[in-house]
């Protein structure tokens, strides 16, 4: 049956066939807040810190094109966002967080870019992990605002990536003025402590010892059973002692 429902369902297909696929339902099926819906409906200014690194979000710039990096965070212009409908405006740039080439890749790096109407890859969706945090789940790829290679240094670009759970894909949205929270700390378990050098020093000397006697030992048992035969073969190859000759008696004179 056809309603006036489907009807616009189907031309919201249509109209926004360029876009991805998980924008293009939640769009047609009103589970998303577009551009057209929110267009000059900012929300209050605030930082987006990451909970693993604990630093702020930061345009590099304010030109197209810029990365977004994470940096201490200081509460400047560069690291001040603001939502207009599913976008990220960044507050020195009024530009929109993007993804680069429209990618829906991992390891695609985030940018800035200025505001396209409907452009999916400007669309981020807050999910809810917490009271506090919050991914930033990219509506065009599927996925999240990650930071690259886990890093924890000031600089360090953000990125899209597979979503895995990890405290380095949540952010806490921290209105201005106020101070960030602290990194979280992983635990790892401690190293036993090295042994001491004068205790090693001495287990290495009773083992040198230990390998020197065994080697005498064996040194003379080789020695013996090689000189056990020498002898054997030489009592038995001796030439037999020939018996003394007797003495001629002395002749006789002659009459």
């Amino acid at each position: 049956m056809i309603t006036a429902e489907s009807v616009a369902k189907r031309c919201c297909r249509a109209e926004n066939r360029q876009q991805g696929p998980l924008y293009i339902y939640k769009l047609c099926n009103g589970e998303l807040k577009g551009s057209k819906d929110m267009a000059g409906k900012k929300t209050a200014e605030f930082m987006i810190v990451n909970r693993r690194t604990g630093k702020a979000l930061q345009a590099a710039g304010v030109e197209n094109g810029q990365g977004v990096c994470q940096a201490a965070p200081t509460g400047e212009d560069a690291q001040l966002w603001a939502q207009d409908g599913g976008r990220l405006i960044n507050k020195l740039s009024g530009k929109a967080l993007d993804v680069v080439h429209g990618s829906v890749e991992s390891g695609a790096w985030a940018h800035l870019w200025e505001k396209v109407e409907d452009a999916s890859s400007q669309q981020w969706e807050l999910v809810k992990i917490t009271a506090t945090y919050k991914k930033l789940l990219n509506v065009q790829s599927g996925k999240v605002l990650d930071i690259v290679d886990m890093s924890e240094e000031d600089g360090a670009s953000a990125q899209l990536w597979d979503d895995v759970d990890g405290v380095g894909q949540q952010w806490k949205l921290v209105p201005a003025g106020e101070s960030a929270p602290a990194k979280t700390v992983t635990k790892t378990a401690k190293k036993p402590a090295a042994p001491k050098k004068e205790a090693v020093k001495a287990a290495a000397k009773k083992v040198e010892e230990a390998v020197k006697e065994t080697a005498a030992t064996v040194k003379e048992a080789v020695k013996e059973t090689v000189a056990k035969p020498a002898v054997r073969k030489a009592s038995e190859g001796a030439a037999p002692a020939k018996a003394p000759r007797a003495k001629k008696a002395p002749a006789r004179g002659k009459k």
